[in-house]
């Protein structure tokens, strides 16, 4: 009976090494499919990186042109706020006006004048 196992021997080792063959197959296979995944990824990556890149110089000169229009209106502040000073300006001198044209109309005594206007005994 030795032949026999011999024969037996022989096949379950051509049967292991067979196995593990399959195995070191499939084990590459797979490898081979991470690696390709890993590749498609890291190119998605780059082109996304790539459209950031393209986004930040957007985003850059969308800030710059905030900035300008920024300084434009702080400009147009600035001349507001010295038209402002002039209307307050021009109000106080208004006010100082009516304010001397109201003690000159008492100091001239309406009631006074107006007596002086109507004849006597009315």
């Amino acid at each position: 009976m030795q032949p026999v196992s011999r024969t037996l021997a022989l096949a379950l080792i051509g049967l292991f090494a067979a196995a593990a063959f399959g195995f070191l197959l499939k084990l590459m296979y797979d490898m081979s499919q991470s690696m390709s995944y890993m590749t498609r990824d890291i190119a998605s990556m780059a082109t996304d990186i790539r459209g950031m890149g393209e986004d930040m110089h957007r985003m850059g000169q969308d800030i710059t042109a905030l900035a300008e229009q920024v300084n434009g209106i702080r400009g147009s502040v600035d001349v507001m706020a010295s038209d402002m000073r002039g209307m307050r300006t021009s109000v106080d001198r208004m006010a100082g006006i009516i304010s001397a044209g109201g003690k000159q109309i008492q100091e001239m005594n309406p009631m006074g004048v107006m007596q002086q206007i109507m004849p006597p005994g009315r």
